[in-house]
């Protein structure tokens, strides 16, 4: 039995290798964010809804990157709404010591 589909990750959340992949790196907002509790980071997050490339993902913004966007666009989610994010990768080490690619917004743009 061939389980790949099986051991496919799931949902539409935005990747760092997503991000690295893409020629433009614009990440156009869709929806109005969204703040939830992650599970896996223990904390509140935003999740912002978009496109990439015309693809739909959720970018799971860190509170940095948040304040990026709050800084450029005000604290008011509905007004990000139609707005580009210029999205970088960068690597970092995590709370266990391992070292992944993240996400960065780069830059806010009111394309």
């Amino acid at each position: 039995m061939d389980i790949a589909e099986f051991t496919k990750a799931t949902g539409n959340f935005l990747k760092a290798v997503d991000v690295a992949e893409d020629k433009n790196k614009k990440f156009v907002i869709t929806e109005e964010p969204q703040l939830v509790t992650s599970e896996k980071f223990g904390n509140e997050r935003v999740h912002i809804v978009g496109e990439l490339s015309k693809e739909k993902k959720i970018f799971d913004c860190s509170k940095t990157n948040a304040r990026t966007i709050s800084d450029a666009l005000g604290t008011e989610t509905k007004k990000w709404i139609g707005k580009v994010l210029l999205l970088e990768t960068y690597t970092t080490r995590t709370s266990d010591g391992k070292m992944t690619n993240a996400i960065n917004v780069a830059e806010v743009l009111e394309e």
